[in-house]
């Protein structure tokens, strides 16, 4: 009789539970397809419940009025702006998916009605899919191709990829960054497929931060462009060639994905060939939009940027301008931030304020600045000063940027600048002789100095004064130019119209 009213207990509570979930799953269809304020674009694409946050529903405090997306009603999304028109597409590699990927869906994914990640591998990574981009890649190139070894390998893991990597069995150092090439335009014509009617379609790397009110902001300014063919990004160059940093992140409007991907059926195969022979998978891209449609890249540095709080170099180009993406951002920078970020919009008057880099710099840099950092590179690298005596130990752009070496021809060449390659304090001395120096750097006879300030990396450290990486800032200097730069006007976007 025990085991029998175990048994009937046991069904009744499977009986209870299934009708809670039923109720559960009638209410939340309710509350949010029937919702005039809640917008899916594409609720064929898989997984498009997965960002609901399933404990707040059985809780049961949840309104239809906070409810414009699945989770829009956590409390870490009360400022979250309307993205409905917007996917943010997240490429990354299975080397790397598990260190990256939970921090973002934490952070700059979380709020996001939906979005896709691609990878080199597919996986699932607690309940969020993950597209494998190269499944499609012709035979011809990936047969026999050595920059697929790490692709195959990871196939043939058969525990966690983080065991592989660790026995030395899976990958080197650059396997990665090798197969990356060949993604991009594949990651845009799978992501045209499953999701046609977005206006547009951000795409950054795992490690891209995205600053979701300032682009919301911007592309409402942009509102009437869906309908014209945009490529947008921080505008690098190879051999001449214009290409938007895939780190940093690009754009491309509905009207270039449509005419680049969904007219054009197979393109991306089309470009196989062409990655094996390039060194990266934006300029394929790149290379594709201007081969296929005509398309090339419109500038929007520094707006799209490709530093970090701690890598961005602060002057007046850059202070009062608001940005939309950071790049190399690890997990712990990117928690930090989300939490910056966070107080930041709750704690502005203004109804729809807008970070700009000089919020950056008085929360990350300002209070971490002084007068000598040891074992420190701030990433001086504007104007050098090399011993002569060191003939080629030097980088070739210290080399290249040699002041003392123009200066040989010259009659008379001030003791300051003659010396300034001798010692920290030598280099000191020399910027703050000269009005515009921020800040200096000392390492092994190289003395250089920047007109702007960065906080800089940390280096290894040594005993061997000789050896030591050492960082000066001109605080009271930099101080007086914060002061002087007063209150920032109306924040100036991009000019689209404008060439690079």
């Amino acid at each position: 009789m025990a085991i029998l009213r175990y048994s009937y207990g046991k069904s009744a509570l499977a009986t209870a539970c299934l009708v809670v979930f039923l109720i559960v799953l009638s209410r939340i269809s309710e509350r949010t397809l029937h919702s005039p304020s809640f917008k899916i674009p594409s609720l064929n694409g898989p997984y498009h419940l997965a960002h609901a946050n399933w404990s707040d529903f059985i809780g049961g405090g949840v309104s239809d009025s906070s409810m414009p997306g699945f989770a829009r009603h956590h409390e870490a999304c009360r400022y979250f702006p309307d993205t409905s028109n917007i996917l943010v597409v997240v490429k990354t590699g299975a080397t790397e998916s598990y260190a990256r990927i939970p921090i973002q869906l934490l952070t700059t994914l979380r709020c996001l009605p939906d979005f896709l990640i691609f990878s080199d591998m597919e996986q699932d990574i607690a309940g969020y899919h993950i597209y494998d981009s190269l499944d499609d890649v012709v035979p011809e190139v990936m047969d026999g191709n050595k920059d697929f070894n790490l692709y195959r390998r990871q196939k043939a893991c058969i525990v966690d990829q983080q065991s592989c990597i660790n026995s030395g069995k899976l990958v080197s150092e650059f396997d990665g960054w090798i197969l990356d090439k060949y993604k991009n335009v594949h990651i845009a014509e799978k992501t045209y497929k499953m999701r046609t009617d977005y206006d547009w379609y951000l795409f950054i790397d795992a490690d891209t931060y995205v600053l979701w009110n300032n682009l919301v902001q911007w592309l409402h300014e942009l509102k009437g462009l869906p309908k014209e063919r945009y490529y947008i990004g921080s505008v690098a160059l190879t051999n001449d060639f214009r290409f938007a940093h895939g780190g940093s992140g690009y754009i491309l409007s509905q009207s270039t994905m449509r005419e680049f991907v969904g007219n054009n059926s197979g393109v991306a195969n089309r470009y196989d060939m062409k990655a094996k022979e390039s060194c990266c998978g934006d300029v394929v891209l790149a290379l594709a939009l201007n081969e296929t449609i005509g398309v090339g890249v419109k500038y929007a540095w520094p707006t799209i940027n490709g530093e970090n709080p701690y890598t961005i170099p602060y002057n007046s180009r850059e202070w009062c301008q608001p940005l939309v993406t950071m790049h190399h951002m690890n997990s712990e920078e990117v928690s930090s931030f989300w939490k910056f970020e966070k107080g930041f919009y709750e704690s502005d008057s203004n109804s729809h304020p807008t970070l700009r880099f000089k919020d950056i710099y008085h929360e990350f840099v300002a209070p971490k600045l002084k007068s000598r950092r040891n074992d420190w590179d701030n990433m001086s690298d504007e104007v050098v000063y090399l011993d002569p005596n060191r003939g080629d130990g030097f980088l070739p752009w210290q080399r290249e940027r040699d002041r003392l070496k123009k200066l040989q021809y010259q009659l008379h060449v001030p003791d300051i600048e003659m010396n300034a390659y001798k010692s920290f304090e030598d280099c000191r001395k020399l910027c703050k002789s000269v009005n515009n120096c921020f800040q200096f750097s000392y390492h092994t006879g190289a003395c250089i100095y920047n007109r702007s300030f960065k906080f800089g990396k940390p280096t290894i450290k040594t005993d061997k004064d000789e050896d030591r990486w050492i960082s000066g800032w001109d605080v009271e200097r930099i101080q007086k130019w914060v002061e002087e730069q007063g209150q920032c006007g109306e924040h100036v976007w991009p000019d689209l119209q404008q060439d690079f």
